[in-house]
């Protein structure tokens, strides 16, 4: 097959040397046949992999009924899809706001804050990562992504530092901050899992002074760390919450979710989108929050620690490993080394895996990924990194 994706697509993706061409579970195949045990798992967004019965017969059936309706119009899908998502996120949160993509729920989640209250200042973390549009590359921390455009940013903008509770004494200080937008995990940040206490007098102050508390869970979010929602870890809920990435089962679509004293602040066509919300992203949608079960989360919990001990017992002192973290199927391993070439051996060895800044490699695998392929991709990856760790000492 001719290459014309280089050719044709604007040079903004980070290319792998792979070239797909189907999927099944949680494998990929390759155009010459070749499987992949799939670790990347769409960056986050094939909670159910890739052959889907229920998602795939939602979208399909959609498609003959009535396959693209604007927000303006009332439709069976979208009705049905709300109604079960006000099933599925905490007592409280009850207004939303359909959008295409997680950056979407983000600048919708910032006009809401704006809206609300009659502060100018928005808060958020180091190594924070809430999207590439202008609100929302305001709000997140590499210089490597905004660096040419800080002219253009949302100017009131402080971060704080992540998981540093000396920092929340800035939050009590400072009367003109609206919001503070917290990753419960931290995802491009490097799966960071912040202490529970910490959480916990984030969550006090902010209410303690009238501060929005927003949860970005576009990638944590939907079981993805074994519970519903990342916040749940920690026992708080949020006056706002954004969802993404998974809850289309593949079919582009975000949610902003919030408590309806902020969310009815936003006026008619103040925020709007031609194809947020249309039925065939609500379809796929209403099928898979409906296998979004207790059962499922919780099996999501018991796979993340089996691949987390054999990931250990893979990497058992070796000494370019700084640590192996994580929360359900969001993990990471954090190298003392750049984790280029180990990518690179992941992939020619059959495992396809994600990274975060240099030197960690992070893991989002589809939740249907079985335990024999995560004993075997762990097997993979602690072979490639002692085969490194050889490299290095020589």
């Amino acid at each position: 097959m001719e290459n014309y994706e280089d050719e044709y697509i604007a040079n903004t993706y980070q290319r792998l040397p792979v070239h797909i061409k189907n999927g099944e579970e949680a494998r990929l195949y390759d155009e010459n046949g070749k499987e992949y045990i799939d670790m990347m798992g769409g960056y986050g967004v094939a909670i159910f992999g890739y052959s889907n019965d229920k998602i795939k017969k939602a979208v399909c059936d959609q498609m003959d009924i009535l396959p693209i309706a604007h927000a303006s119009e009332y439709t069976e899908a979208r009705n049905n899809f709300v109604k079960k998502l006000a099933d599925s996120v905490p007592a409280g949160i009850d207004k939303f706001y359909l959008g295409n993509t997680g950056a979407e729920a983000i600048e919708a989640a910032i006009k809401v804050v704006k809206k609300s209250l009659k502060k100018h200042k928005l808060v958020a973390m180091t190594n924070s990562y809430h999207g590439k549009t202008l609100g929302a590359l305001s709000i997140t921390y590499s210089n490597k992504y905004r660096k040419y455009f800080d002219d253009i940013l949302i100017k009131d903008v402080q971060f704080i530092r992540y998981n540093n509770t000396d920092d929340l004494k800035l939050l009590e200080k400072d009367d003109d901050i609206a919001a503070v937008f917290f990753e419960p995990v931290q995802g491009e940040g490097g799966i960071n899992i912040p202490d529970y206490d910490y959480v916990r007098e984030l969550r006090e102050i902010t209410e303690k002074n009238n501060i929005i508390f927003v949860a970005d869970e576009i990638q944590s979010g939907l079981g993805r760390t074994g519970k519903m929602w990342a916040h749940q870890h920690f026992d708080i809920t949020p006056d706002i919450i954004t969802i993404g990435k998974g809850i289309g089962g593949g079919i582009p679509m975000s949610v902003t979710a919030g408590r309806h004293e902020f969310m009815d602040n936003l006026e008619k066509g103040e925020q709007s989108s031609t194809t947020g919300g249309n039925p065939i992203a609500c379809a796929a949608g209403t099928a898979v929050l409906e296998q979004l079960t207790p059962d499922l989360i919780n099996d999501v919990a018991k796979k993340g620690e089996y691949f987390r001990s054999k990931l250990n017992e893979s990497l058992n002192d070796v000494k370019i490993v700084k640590e192996v973290r994580g929360l359900g199927l969001m993990n990471a391993i954090e190298l003392r080394v750049k984790f280029l070439p180990v990518l690179m051996d992941l992939i020619n060895k059959g495992v396809l895996a994600l990274y975060s800044g240099i030197n960690i490699i992070r893991m989002l695998s589809p939740y249907v990924i079985s335990y024999d392929d995560l004993s075997k991709a762990s097997s993979i990856i602690g072979e490639s990194i002692n085969e490194y760790y050889k490299e290095v000492i020589k």
